[in-house]
């Protein structure tokens, strides 16, 4: 099988705002993975080790990063996997169609906080961030994009997610996903109020200030 390492996207250059685009109905995950693998795309598999260490990476350079939003460390990893999965699914398009590509240069090694991130996740986001940035040239130069029902994907079970309409969304079947003890998967993307409330550990990026109570009325 062939294995996709390692990657994200630095925050400066792709954020956490991913968009996963297709058109599909199918309920994936219910027949997921072997154990240890987060997903699959046809023979393509993203560890759940991977996907593990592309989250920490990001989060050390959205914590280097002055100008990234905050976000919980689940909201990054549900955001991570969704995009991952588009991405492979728009490589594989490429090769079925003969679509040939040049990706740009991600500037990944020119974030802030690059030197920061240990060297088993700065692997892992390399391999993401290519598979990211090649995914966006090739839809860029398609005529049409790729179809995601047309496409062996799975989804371990345990992230609990489906496809529909294009967009994934909470499957139903499992009411949470620990990320760690105390951290759940979750498709919304937190509060600032619930950012405030998270442990140091769950946090992506630098725990923003809280906001000024409003002056009080005078009421005579």
């Amino acid at each position: 099988m062939k294995k996709v390492g390692r990657t994200l996207a630095s925050a400066a250059t792709v954020g956490l705002a991913l968009v996963v685009t297709g058109c599909s109905s199918n309920v994936i995950g219910a027949d997921g993975p072997q154990p240890g693998v987060a997903a699959q795309v046809e023979s393509t598999e993203i560890s759940l080790d991977e996907l593990t260490e592309v989250v920490d990476g990001l989060c050390t350079l959205q914590e280097a990063d002055p100008s990234a939003a905050t976000t919980s460390r689940a909201y990054a990893q549900a955001q991570v996997l969704q995009a991952w999965v588009g991405a492979l699914v728009a490589i594989e398009y490429a090769e079925d169609e003969g679509i040939e590509v040049s990706a740009p240069d991600s500037g990944l090694e020119l974030s802030p906080g690059w030197d920061d991130v240990d060297e088993d996740d700065a692997e892992s986001l390399r391999s993401y961030v290519d598979a990211f940035v090649l995914s966006s040239a090739i839809q860029q130069e398609a005529e049409e994009l790729p179809d995601l029902s047309g496409y062996d994907v799975s989804i371990n079970p345990r992230f609990d997610v489906k496809l529909e309409e294009g967009a994934f969304v909470p499957a139903g079947t499992q009411l949470s996903v620990p990320v760690s003890e105390d951290a759940e998967i979750d498709n919304a993307a937190p509060t600032p109020e619930q950012l405030q409330e998270l442990p140091e550990e769950e946090l992506c990026g630098k725990r923003p200030a809280p906001e000024p109570e409003a002056p009080a009325i005078p009421l005579g």
